[in-house]
């Protein structure tokens, strides 16, 4: 009889994919623990139409050994709205690492994509040596990766200073006051059909609380007059989701003190955060600006920051591609940074290569 299967969790198995998710960590400078309290499938309902768990049991020791989540996410390829797969979240208990168990829920997860007419995509930190070296490694069985790209992650710390100097030629503001939501939603998806993976937003999506917890009141436009320029949401996800930093690796510790007590007060560096502390971020989304004018985008993201100076949030986070002109935009904001590879999973012809990527990172 065999050990181990591979099969689709259900909610029952709720509970131990929470305890798996709290003793595993994302690698790096700063070690991180994504969880999903109170409930695991309701954190992860966000992250598209639809999504399979696939996770590989011990059937001796009638346990979970590990899972990937298989996610389905409208998204816009070549400016056409396209549904694509998503794969993240692998995740393998220590005592399993250095076996074939990956190898034993790819073939699964191979047999559960093999209709192949969709695109399949991934992404894994840059920092994690290992499964890149695993995960990405072409052999004969198992689904090849191909890179295509880099998305980077900027840790930025709310300042009551501006630090974006610039004079502005248009208004920002928070909240639709004078805007209606159709407009605002068609804006978004004209800018951002311009991009390959970027979300297709709707009515329905963005008012009946498809993306969980998300308010409408808590999107930023810029306009001038009657036209907007640019819009970007703040999201606020630590009812559902949470990060724990487990561990901080010498060098960053070497730079701690002073970071935290000269840099992060003169500069507005962000602060090194302490092991077992919990980080209460907020995610920006749908980041879309006419014309990737990024002295738009800088503009906005002052305004948040300065908004949210005084509130108990730690950090604001956002994704970019290396390749996205907005990406300039960040220098005005001194941050942390993490980046992570793009892949295509099982097939090569991806998109056109000079279109510019977006994956939203408060959906990953």
């Amino acid at each position: 009889m065999e050990r181990f299967s591979s099969e689709i969790a259900s909610i029952s198995d709720d509970f131990e994919l929470r305890q798996i998710q709290k003793i595993t960590s994302m690698s790096g400078d700063i070690s991180l623990s994504f969880q999903s309290e109170p409930s695991f499938f309701e954190a992860i309902s966000v992250l598209g139409s639809n999504q399979d768990v696939i996770v590989i049991r011990d059937l001796e020791k009638n346990k979970i050994a590990g899972f990937m989540i298989v996610s389905i996410k409208r998204v816009f390829v070549n400016g056409t709205p396209t549904d694509v797969r998503y794969l993240s979240s692998v995740r393998l208990l220590e005592e399993y690492r250095g076996t074939r168990l990956l190898y034993k829920g790819f073939k699964y997860l191979e047999n559960l994509i093999c209709d192949r007419k969709l695109i399949n995509i991934t992404t894994i930190v840059e920092d994690n040596h290992q499964a890149i070296k695993v995960l990405s490694k072409s052999r004969a069985g198992i689904l090849n990766y191909y890179p295509k790209g880099k998305l980077k992650s900027y840790v930025i710390k709310p300042s009551k200073r501006k630090r974006y100097k610039k004079k502005l030629n248009f208004n920002i503001q928070k909240g639709l006051n004078g805007f209606q939501l159709e407009e605002i939603i068609s804006f978004i998806n004209q800018e951002g059909s311009k991009k390959d993976f970027f979300p297709v937003y709707s009515y329905d999506t963005l008012l009946h609380n498809r993306l969980k917890d998300f308010n409408v009141d808590n999107i930023y436009i810029a306009y001038k007059e009657s036209t907007i320029l640019g819009v970007v949401g703040i999201w606020d996800q630590t009812n559902f989701k949470q990060i724990q930093v487990t561990n901080i690796s010498r060098r960053m510790n070497v730079l701690k003190l002073f970071n935290n007590s000269v840099l992060s007060k003169m500069f507005d560096f962000p602060k090194i955060p302490d092991v077992n502390q919990y980080i209460v971020s907020l995610y920006l989304n749908l980041i879309s600006v006419k014309n990737d004018d990024y002295n738009v985008f800088s503009s906005i993201l002052d305004k948040i920051s300065v908004d949210y100076y005084k509130s108990n949030y730690n950090y604001i986070m956002l994704g970019l591609s290396e390749k996205d002109p907005l990406s300039i935009g960040l220098k005005y904001f001194r941050n942390l940074e993490y980046n992570s590879l793009i892949y295509s999973v099982g097939r090569e012809d991806l998109y056109v290569k000079e279109r510019v990527p977006y994956l939203e990172l408060s959906m990953l």
